[in-house]
């Protein structure tokens, strides 16, 4: 049975060379590179809840040409065999129907496979909008949060 491990450095650079490619094409309107990125099964599920299969994923994006730039904060990285779940911080700068600029950032799981030609795929990318957080931090979130602080700290 497979366990779900962190990825090895080259995986986790593979991982992350995959997605640096695939917020490039979206920019670039590149539909070949992205034809090739996303797997033909993906379930590609926007901020707004719009969910689309990979035609119409790359009709969207050849069509409308949403994407002006994206942003990425820190990947949580995580491998079971040949799948990859990465879950982080996007921001997405967009262009509007009315021809203006928005900017939708949220929270991001998506899951990629190693597929037989040792390609990394997208076969799902799911996009929660920032919203209101009704709650306050549990204790165990804010350690987290401290935790996060003091590196960002150390690392600067």
């Amino acid at each position: 049975m497979n366990t779900v491990e962190q990825p090895d450095a080259a995986t986790r650079a593979d991982l992350l060379a995959v997605e640096q490619r695939r917020q490039q094409a979206l920019v670039a309107v590149d539909l070949d590179v992205l034809a090739d990125l996303y797997d033909d099964s993906i379930v590609h599920i926007h901020a707004p809840g719009l969910t689309h299969d990979k035609t119409q994923l790359l009709e969207h994006v050849a069509t409308r040409r949403p994407y002006l730039g994206t942003t990425r904060g820190e990947l949580n990285i995580r491998v079971v065999g040949d799948v990859a779940i990465m879950t982080g911080p996007l921001v997405n700068r967009l262009r509007s129907p009315d021809g203006g600029e928005r900017t939708v950032g949220g929270m991001v799981t998506q899951v990629l496979r190693r597929c037989d030609d040792g390609k990394w795929r997208f076969l799902s990318f799911q996009m929660t909008p920032n919203g209101e957080h009704v709650w306050s931090a549990l204790p165990g979130e804010q350690a987290a949060d401290a935790t996060t602080m003091n590196e960002e700290i150390t690392h600067r």
